[in-house]
């Protein structure tokens, strides 16, 4: 009996001992399959740590008088404030004074750009949470003095870039700025933000409970950053800066409140500068109240340019063979298109005129008549359709250039089969109304109407710039042929000559500058109507050196004139003149 007692006791035993080691099995099996994700997460927030390396944003030049690259937007160091919430915690209690002192201090310093959210996430298992960013550097400072003072744990200061605009708002619009988060907004900012932010590097190890680092190499990552590129600008900085102070002394002097100018290189379709007023300081961007001053309307405004569109009506007819300069027809005040009258602003020159007459008095009725040559003698299908071709095949309208800025428009206008009154429509297109175009495509289009024909893309990129060595991009010229070049020649010549004779010879001091005004009324939605007392203001033009070929293009363009008079050549025309004059100067261009 008591042999078999001890075997039951051996049994049992041994039974006790199988099912503690089964326990175990099944514990093991629980931690390492059932659950092993879960408790691999949890060891590795608790012992992996993570470090961002960010890359510094790609600094911005403009060009010098010399053509070397002068900054206008760099880089100063801020930081990044962020906390380890897990070793706030004592055992699994989180230490209240410890994080509100933490609170006391930023927000001492910080104000409400503290992120409130962060100082919320103070969960045990969390080993990162976000408390603030662009602290400036003497932030910084104040803030580790006072949580040293206070013993405060695992608060780390991250060092990143914060925008620094040297020249204040110059080039504002086409610039754009970098919000808070590290963003590019708007202008070359966003356009390029790839380019211009890099590639953040990655710093990654094991630590162990004293925050030894631990050489378990699977999680030791070392990617350093890469930063981004520093851009130059087709921009001349001393061009963007006269520019900018003639479009506002301009606009005070008509009483206007809005406008705006581009600067181009005819050669070479970059943009010397590009001017919006109002305007803005990128580094203040959160005060702006209006967000609509962050557009460049150069390129994302399209409007009905008025009778600048008139040197392009004429360089279509002189290149399809309608015209020719010396080509002459009986002018009248007004005319008949069905049942819409086309009158000229100009009254009482009932005679025989010639083209060039028709550029320098602006006659509505002349770019008529070389509409209805264009269609063999009137306003047809075929002759819409020449003029259609030229607007949209040769000049680009309708279409975006593909200049590096965001938001650009692609404008529109109506086809020449356009159902509803197809004739009255492509009349007023003639002379710049009925159709919606940027200034930069305007622009564009005119460079290629008296350069010789050559578009080139319209470029606000002139290269890189690294390590002290300037890499500068070619011109892309994107088509040929736009005018003949005996076409563009007889354009350009006919320009000159008719701002000659509406100046009388007093412009311009005896260089060779040729240009053409444009009023247009503007369109009231509400009304399906022009309006007969709001107009937009517009002047083109270019100076050429002895050989005659262009250096510069200028348009200028006043949105709410209230001078009285054309606003084309009352408003527009002023800051046109200001600014040839300083082109003359600058770029050194010879009299013939």
């Amino acid at each position: 009996m008591e042999g078999n007692r001890k075997i039951a006791r051996s049994d049992l035993l041994i039974g006790v001992v199988f099912l503690v080691f089964a326990g175990f099995v099944w514990r093991l099996a629980d931690l390492q399959i059932a659950h092993h994700d879960e408790y691999m997460s949890k060891a590795n927030a608790m012992q992996v740590r993570s470090r961002i390396l960010p890359a510094a944003r790609g600094e911005i030049y403009a060009l010098d008088a010399d053509g070397s690259p002068a900054p206008l937007v760099l880089n100063e160091p801020v930081y990044e404030i962020a906390a380890d919430p897990h070793l706030f915690y004592d055992g699994e209690k989180l230490d209240i004074d410890k994080h509100d002192a933490l609170a006391e201090i930023l927000r001492a310093a910080l104000g409400d750009r503290v992120r409130a959210e962060g100082l919320e996430n103070f969960d045990e298992e969390s080993r990162y949470t976000l408390l603030a960013k662009q602290v400036s550097r003497t932030e910084a400072q104040s803030i580790q003095a006072a949580i040293k003072d206070r013993n405060i744990p695992a608060v780390s200061f991250t060092p990143s870039n914060r925008r620094v605009y040297i020249e204040g708002p110059l080039a504002a619009q086409t610039l754009g700025f970098v919000n808070m988060d590290g963003e590019g907004q708007y202008g070359i900012e966003q356009y390029l933000d790839d380019d211009l932010k890099g590639r953040d590097g990655l710093l990654q190890s094991v630590r162990d409970a004293r925050d030894t680092p631990l050489p378990i190499g699977i999680h030791e990552i070392d990617i350093p950053a890469k930063d981004g590129d520093n851009i130059v600008l087709t921009i001349d900085r001393n061009i963007q800066s006269q520019v900018e102070d003639a479009l506002k002394r301009g606009l005070d002097n008509v009483g206007a409140t809005t406008g705006s100018i581009i600067v181009m290189n005819p050669q070479s379709g970059e943009v010397m500068a590009m001017a919006n007023y109002p305007s803005y300081d990128p580094a203040n961007f959160g005060k702006v109240e209006n967000a609509e001053v962050f557009q460049n309307k150069i390129v994302s405004y399209a409007y009905e340019p008025g009778s600048v569109t008139k040197a392009l009506t004429m360089g279509a007819g002189l290149d399809s063979g309608a015209i020719t300069p010396s080509s002459t027809y009986l002018n009248s005040d007004c005319i008949d298109v069905d049942d819409a009258k086309i009158c000229n602003v100009e009254k009482g020159l009932n005679r025989t005129l010639n083209m060039t007459d028709v550029l320098t008095y602006s006659l509505n009725t002349g770019v008529n008549y070389v509409l209805n040559q264009m269609g063999g003698g009137e306003n047809n299908l075929q002759g819409r359709q020449v003029l259609y071709n030229y607007f949209t095949d040769h000049y680009r309208f309708g279409q975006p250039t593909g200049i590096e800025q965001m938001g650009e428009s692609a404008g529109f206008l109506n086809p020449p089969d356009t159902p509803h009154g197809a004739r009255v429509v492509y009349a007023n297109m003639a002379f710049g109304q009925g159709l919606n175009i940027t200034m930069l495509q305007f622009a564009s289009a005119f460079c290629a109407a008296v350069n010789g024909g050559n578009y080139w893309k319209p470029a606000l990129v002139a290269g890189t710039y690294d390590g002290g060595e300037f890499s500068r991009k070619n011109p892309y010229l994107a088509a040929e042929g736009v005018l003949k070049p005996e076409s563009s020649q007889d354009l350009r010549n006919m320009l000159i000559d008719a701002r000659l004779s509406f100046s009388r010879g007093v412009y311009d001091g005896g260089f060779r500058v040729g240009g053409k005004s444009g009023t247009a009324q503007i369109y009231d939605a509400n009304t399906m109507t022009y309006s007969e007392s709001d107009y937009v203001g517009t002047y083109v033009g270019f100076g050429v050196d002895k050989d005659n070929s262009p250096k510069y293009v200028i348009m200028v363009r006043v949105d709410d004139s209230h001078a009285g008079g054309f606003a084309g050549s009352v408003a527009a025309m002023p800051i046109f003149n200001e600014i040839s004059t300083y082109m003359l100067s600058y770029l050194g261009v010879s009299k013939p």
